[in-house]
């Protein structure tokens, strides 16, 4: 059965479905790339599954028949990834072991993930350490009492836009110094 076929039994014309498709694309596709970015790190490879995604759904079924096309989506964006990190979990796997290797001491993944949440925190509580004494009051405000920045704003005699100012570079500083590569 071919497209054409799919179309004509859900009672489109092709070039329907392809309008479809591209304000789809043009609505869907940031907030694709969003979700996926959050598990994968390399763009090109976040936009290929952008495009992959795409692909899956053109060739699944007719758009218009979806009544939530963007959640289906979705789904088909998460899948994916599961596919894509059971890929990258048996191309890791090693094949053969060498004898050195068999008797080398080896550490839990579990120790190896304290070890870095442990460093991570590190990170973290020295960039906090390192901001201005008000960006820090005013993120703390925000992080750990969960105050609203109206709340913060009367409790520190900022405005909120001042306390807008104070968040995005506390966030800017900590992300840069928390993630980058010592």
């Amino acid at each position: 059965m071919s497209a054409a076929d799919d179309d004509q039994r859900s009672g489109l014309e092709p070039a329907a479905n392809d309008r479809l498709i591209d304000r789809l694309f043009r609505s869907e596709a940031p907030r694709l790339v969003r979700f996926l970015r959050r598990s994968v790190r390399d763009h090109d490879e976040v936009h290929d599954l952008v495009q992959e995604t795409f692909a899956n759904l053109v060739a699944a079924t007719p758009v218009t028949a979806l009544r939530t096309p963007e959640a289906y989506l979705r789904t088909i964006a998460r899948n994916l990834l599961y596919r894509r990190s059971k890929r990258n979990a048996a191309r890791d796997f090693p094949v053969h072991v060498s004898v050195e290797e068999a008797f080398e001491i080896a550490i839990d993944p579990e120790q190896e993930w304290v070890m870095e949440a442990s460093d991570l925190m590190r990170r973290y509580q020295e960039a906090l350490a390192e901001l201005p004494s008000r960006t820090r009051e005013v993120f703390r405000l925000s992080r750990q009492e969960e105050l609203t920045y109206q709340q913060i704003a009367e409790r520190t005699g900022l405005t909120v836009r001042g306390v807008k100012y104070h968040m995005k570079k506390a966030l800017h500083y900590l992300d840069h110094r928390v993630n980058s590569d010592e």
